[in-house]
C-alpha cells in the first residue's frame, strides 16, 4: 500500500513539475524584453575554425556581405592541416575586413577552442563581439540585428541556429536520412525553446556559440574564459552562465528572423551524436541545483511519456495515468503555440508525437554519455 501511494505521488509530481516548467518557458516567450538602440558601434565578428575548407568560402562570403558597414571579421585557424588557411588568404585578398589569426600550437592552460577564441578576442577591437561557427551561413542583416539589442544594460545577446536542410536534399534522402534531419531540426528547436523562455525570466542556462554578441566589458567583467577553462566546451553557456551570476549586466534572445544564423547539418548520425555529447561535457560543470533540476525535467518527461504503458501494469489507476499523460500533452501543446511568436518558421505539429519519442530517448541516452565521457575539439 506504501509502494502504491509512493509511486502514484511520484507520477503525479512529475505532471505537476512538467507542467509548470512548459507553462514557465510559455510565459518567458512572451517576457522577452524587445527593446532596440539605433547606436552603431565597431563590431568584431571572431570565429575560430580547424579544418574547415568545405565551409569557409562560403561563411566569409556571408560575413563580408553584412549591411551593418562598421565590423571586422577575425577568423582564427586552429592548426588545420587542410586548405582551411589557403582559402582564407584567398578571401582576404577579396575582402579587405577579413583578419586572420593562425593557431600552431595549443597551450597547457586552455582548452583548444576557448584558446582559439581568446586569441580572437586579444587580436580583435570591436565593442561588441560577435560569435559564429565555421560551417554557419548568417543573414545579410544578421550583425545589424544583433546590435539593435545592445542598449543600455544589456550585455550579452544570444540568438536561434537552426538547420540549414534544402527541400531538394531531403527528398534525395532515404527515410531513415529524412527522419534524422528531421530529428535534429527538433532537438535544436527545442534547445531554443529552453535557451528564450530561461532568459526571459532573467535566468538564462544556456545558449548556443553559433549565435552570440557581447561586450568586450562583458568578457573582461568575468575574466575571458579563465573561470570555465576546464571544460571542453561551454564557450557559450557556461560563459552565459557566469555573466548572470558574476555581473549586473542583462542578457536578452533575439528573436527577429533575420537574425537567425543557418548552419549546415552533420553529415550522419555518428557526427551528431559526437557533436552532442561533447556539448552535454559542459552540464559536468553546472551548478548542483541547475543538474538536479534538468535531472528532474528530462526524468519526469520519460516518465510522462511511458505513462500509458502503465496500463498494462496494474500499478497506477486509469484516471492518474490519463492525467499524468494529458498533462505532458497540454505542456507541450501551450509551449508550442506560445512558441510561433519566437520562432513562426519551425514548427512540428505533423510529426510532434515521434519527434518527442525520439528526444525523450536521446536526453536518455546521449546526456549521460556526454557527461561521463572525454572529448577534443575536432580532434583529426
Amino acid at each position: 500500500m506504501v509502494l502504491f501511494l509512493i509511486s502514484n505521488i511520484i507520477l503525479l509530481f512529475a505532471a505537476a513539475f512538467y507542467l509548470l516548467i512548459q507553462f514557465g518557458l510559455a510565459a518567458g516567450l512572451r517576457r522577452l524584453d524587445h527593446s532596440m538602440n539605433n547606436t552603431r558601434p565597431f563590431v568584431s565578428v571572431i570565429v575560430a575554425a580547424r579544418n574547415e575548407e568545405n565551409n569557409i568560402p562560403q561563411l566569409l562570403h556571408c560575413l563580408s556581405h553584412q549591411t551593418y558597414p562598421y565590423y571586422e571579421i577575425i577568423i582564427v585557424n586552429d592548426r588545420s592541416t587542410d586548405k582551411t588557411c589557403q582559402l582564407i588568404d584567398d578571401c582576404k585578398k577579396q575582402y579587405a575586413n577579413i583578419i586572420s589569426i593562425d593557431i600552431t600550437m595549443v597551450p597547457d592552460d586552455m582548452p583548444a577552442k576557448k584558446n582559439a577564441l581568446r586569441a580572437g578576442i586579444a587580436g580583435s577591437k570591436g565593442e561588441i563581439l560577435c560569435f559564429t561557427d565555421a560551417d554557419c551561413l548568417p543573414n545579410s542583416a544578421w550583425i545589424g540585428e544583433l546590435v539593435k539589442l545592445f542598449v543600455p544594460g544589456v550585455g550579452l545577446v544570444a540568438g536561434y541556429s537552426p538547420y540549414q536542410i534544402p527541400n531538394a536534399q531531403i527528398s534525395k534522402q532515404g527515410s531513415f536520412k529524412k527522419l534524422f534531419f528531421e530529428f535534429i531540426r527538433y532537438e535544436e528547436y527545442r534547445a531554443a525553446l529552453w535557451t528564450a523562455g530561461s532568459i526571459g525570466w532573467n535566468k538564462g542556462w544556456l545558449c548556443t556559440g553559433r549565435n552570440l554578441a557581447y561586450r568586450r566589458k562583458v568578457y573582461d567583467a568575468v575574466n575571458g574564459f579563465e573561470q570555465i577553462k576546464m571544460s571542453i566546451s561551454g564557450d557559450d553557456d557556461l560563459f552565459l552562465q557566469l555573466v548572470r551570476r558574476q555581473t549586473n549586466w542583462k542578457i536578452t534572445y533575439i528573436v527577429t528572423p533575420e537574425s537567425f544564423v543557418r548552419t549546415n547539418p552533420p553529415s550522419d548520425l555518428n557526427s551528431f551524436l559526437e557533436q552532442r555529447k561533447r556539448h552535454f561535457s559542459a552540464a559536468k560543470y553546472f551548478p548542483i541545483t541547475m543538474k538536479l533540476f534538468f535531472f528532474l525535467y528530462h526524468s519526469s518527461n520519460l516518465l510522462l511519456f511511458l505513462s500509458p504503458f502503465l496500463l498494462f501494469i496494474h500499478v497506477f489507476p486509469s484516471t492518474v495515468i490519463i492525467l499524468a499523460f494529458c498533462s505532458k500533452l497540454i505542456g507541450d501543446s501551450i509551449l508550442n503555440t506560445f512558441s510561433h511568436h519566437t520562432f513562426a518558421a519551425d514548427h512540428f505539429w505533423k510529426s510532434f508525437v515521434l519527434m518527442e519519442a525520439l528526444y525523450v530517448i536521446y536526453n536518455s541516452i546521449v546526456g549521460p554519455l556526454g557527461i561521463f565521457r572525454k572529448f577534443a575539439w575536432k580532434q583529426r
